[in-house]
């Protein structure tokens, strides 16, 4: 394992003092599956104030102390070294309410969650594996430490933690591990908004299919909301799949193809043995709104999020016209979004609609290549000003009528965008 420098530097500096230390967790893993580790931990046998000893001289952090962590900042670089340590009672299902510092080594690896977490490495004595972390990472499978209820019950959090890591790496979940999530997951009520908010973007962010399919009650139990989806039919041609599948199906636009559809329950009704979901998107929204600002979301991604919620029923062809409009209505950016997100929809339909995904294709190709000639999108862009309109004689409020008129017509294809062609169209029809 090729360490950057200033680890070696921590690891050299805590051993020539007499000191057990190694590299623990993350940077690990993260090695051993071939990808470069974004940050170091480091356990060690010195107590909190001999590693301050140690580094004396560095810039250190002590927001940790009291569980025995110490952060050195080396290189502009920020390294955790903390004392091996046995934790306490979880009174909250969150942390320990006490730490008790060990002079082992395996003591210290088996408090961790995950046995892909749960290794540790140094030059000298390689990896330190006593629980078959290694094994379990050529394997693919997601296993907690010991015994997964004590494991969960420890810490709520773990239970999404184990679903992110399963859906970053593709990974299975261990049968014993997967039991004690479903029947523990109620302990995800004592987790704050944030860390659910941090967890359940990173399991989306993953090969998240299954695990959403699978886990549909842990899913429920963080955005209730959504129970009334799982098991519910949509009686349509379009869809052969429950609400929830549908959704599944199409998450791989992340969270706003989770929530898009979660109003549907609410809006259902029957007509003549099809099932209709009329104004769906504007309870889904609704809905959404409440979910995103509970869960603690930046005030940018719910904007985003509930826009293309409330707009994902839009009808988009391919054809010019239908283009300009969608670009001047929405702008390009989000446009694109929005087709992106038709396209994402289809792959949730009946495979015999599968073949729009092609169409939605055939729109962003056109769409892009409109764009690549810098169509006017809105009245700055229009070769006439309002000074143009003013000397036809036209004044006021009119100026404003007239130029937002010459840009409908110009993005419904109506009229070219050059100064002559726009002032004749003005003169025939305001003048």
């Amino acid at each position: 394992m090729r360490l950057p420098e200033y680890v070696c530097e921590i690891l050299d500096k805590l051993r020539n003092s007499g000191y057990e230390a190694y590299c623990v967790g993350g940077c690990v893993r993260d090695y051993l599956l071939g990808q470069c580790p974004d940050d170091y931990d480091v356990t060690t046998s010195a107590l909190p104030e001999q590693i301050m000893k140690v580094f004396d001289g560095y810039k250190l952090l002590t927001v940790g102390l009291k569980h025995g962590t110490v952060t050195v900042i080396i290189n502009r670089k920020t390294v955790e070294i903390t004392t091996y340590r046995i934790d306490g009672n979880y009174t909250d299902h969150r942390h320990p309410s006490e730490v008790r510092f060990t002079p082992c080594l395996k003591e210290d690896l088996a408090r961790r969650d995950l046995t892909i977490n749960a290794m540790a490495y140094s030059p000298e004595k390689g990896i330190i594996d006593p629980f078959g972390g290694r094994e379990d990472l050529k394997s693919g499978i997601i296993r907690c430490v010991g015994d997964p209820m004590k494991r969960f019950d420890e810490d709520g959090l773990r239970i999404l933690r184990a679903l992110r890591f399963a859906s970053r790496y593709g990974f299975r979940i261990d049968k014993n591990t997967s039991d004690a999530i479903h029947r523990l997951r109620y302990l995800l009520s004592f987790i704050s908004a944030e860390r659910i908010n941090f967890e359940l973007c990173g399991i989306l962010t993953g090969n998240c299919g299954d695990i959403l399919y699978n886990y549909s009650d842990v899913i429920c139990e963080i955005i209730p909301e959504m129970y009334p989806c799982v098991g519910f039919e949509q009686h349509s041609k379009y869809h052969n799949k429950t609400v929830y599948g549908h959704i599944v199906a199409t998450v791989v636009a992340r969270l706003t193809m989770l929530l898009h559809d979660i109003g549907k329950p609410a809006s259902f009704f029957m007509k003549d043995g099809v099932g209709h979901f009329y104004g769906h998107a504007d309870v889904s929204c609704e809905i959404a709104a409440k979910i995103i600002e509970r869960l603690r979301f930046s005030n940018k991604i719910a904007d985003e999020v509930l826009f293309l919620i409330k707009n994902h029923g839009i009808v988009i062809n391919d054809d010019t016209r239908s283009i300009r409009r969608g670009l001047a209505r929405y702008g390009a950016e989000r446009f694109l979004k929005l087709i992106r997100v038709h396209y994402y929809d289809t792959c949730g339909k009946s495979p015999e609609y599968f073949g729009e995904k092609d169409l939605f294709g055939s729109i962003e190709e056109h769409t892009k290549e409109y764009l690549e000639n810098e169509p006017p999108m809105s009245l700055k862009q229009l070769k006439v000003s309002g000074s143009d309109i003013s000397e036809l004689g036209i004044t006021g409020k009119k100026i404003g009528e007239a130029l937002s008129f010459l840009l409908e017509q110009v993005v419904n294809g109506n009229c070219e965008n050059d100064k002559d062609s726009l002032l004749a169209l003005i003169e025939n029809n305001y003048l």
